[in-house]
């Protein structure tokens, strides 16, 4: 009886303490890794869904999607790359639920969006007053339909929301001369001059006509048609310091769309108010994460009366 038993005889010796344990650990990243992934795809489709109908919504033969400005900037002590993460996991797939065009607009350095943003006014601002002059020649051409285009700026994160405002105040005050046409007529002025010896050098013509636009000119201060502003909330946390957050918010990336999520939700559904001085404080509570000093921002009162926000 016992020999036809024996084949019964199994170890009974169990895995060692760290086997287990390694096992165990593996199990449990696993299970929180799954139940992250099933969450933020029920998030992400609940967001989803609050915008789905616009797609739904017929347009004429001459109206063209509606279209947003996205505004990226690394944050202090970090690359680019993470905001661009985070603008492709939260905040694209809202607005292609929508079925909405979208321009990014990337400052891979320190000030370089603010420079982008203060190019973009001026041109504007050479737009308006070039059309003033000519809108009674082109007021009867056929155009296309352009209200929804350009139809609100989407700001990622304090850093890019400090370098958009900036960029808003140099654009409106800076000249609009142009700095290749200051050099051009004072070069045509030295030229037909017979006193040469009191005519400045071509290197200072050139280095002062260049940073002359960059100088503000309060006579010149226009304010051009301001898109609205969506500001999407983004926490870089980098450190040692806040490890134990980086681990938690890694396993609940979910919660992210209760906050990017809903603020792209806002400017789909264009609700919007009035930008007022305490709006200079979004995303205040995002410098504690940064790697630096970040200033604050400042706005001429003449750009707040006329600047919405979606909220």
């Amino acid at each position: 009886m016992t020999s036809k038993l024996s084949f019964l005889k199994l170890p009974t010796k169990l895995p060692s303490k760290k086997v287990l344990t390694f096992f165990g650990a593996c199990a449990v990243i696993s299970g929180l890794v799954y139940r992250d992934n099933v969450l933020s795809k029920e998030r992400k489709k609940l967001v989803e869904q609050k915008v789905a109908h616009i797609a739904l919504e017929p347009m004429g033969v001459h109206e063209l999607p509606r279209k947003v400005t996205v505004y990226l900037a690394p944050p202090l002590g970090d690359g680019i790359h993470k905001t661009r993460v985070h603008f492709r996991e939260y905040v694209k797939p809202v607005l292609v639920a929508a079925a909405m065009e979208y321009e990014l607009v990337e400052g891979t350095q320190p000030g370089q969006l603010r420079s982008k943003v203060r190019d973009a006014i001026i041109e504007k601002r050479k737009a308006a007053k070039a059309s003033t002059s000519t809108e009674s020649n082109t007021s009867q051409e056929p155009h296309l339909s352009n209200t929804t285009v350009g139809d609100g700026a989407v700001v990622i994160g304090r850093v890019s929301f400090v370098e958009y405002l900036q960029g808003l105040n140099e654009g409106c005050a800076s000249s609009l001369t142009d700095s290749q046409e200051i050099i051009s007529n004072e070069k045509d002025m030295k030229a037909n001059d017979d006193n040469n010896d009191l005519m400045p050098s071509t290197e200072d013509i050139t280095s002062d006509s260049l940073s002359s636009s960059q100088v503000v000119k309060q006579d010149e201060f226009s304010v051009p048609e301001l898109e609205p502003v969506g500001y999407i909330r983004f926490y870089n946390r980098i450190g040692w310091r806040y490890l134990p957050l980086r681990i938690y918010h890694a396993f609940n990336s979910y919660l992210t769309f209760d906050t990017a999520g809903e603020d792209t939700v806002n400017v789909v559904l264009k609700n919007s108010r009035e930008f007022t001085e305490d709006d200079l404080n979004l995303g205040i509570d995002e410098k504690k994460f940064l790697k630096g000093t970040l200033e604050n921002p400042e706005l001429d009162q003449r750009i707040l009366s006329k600047l919405r926000i979606y909220i």
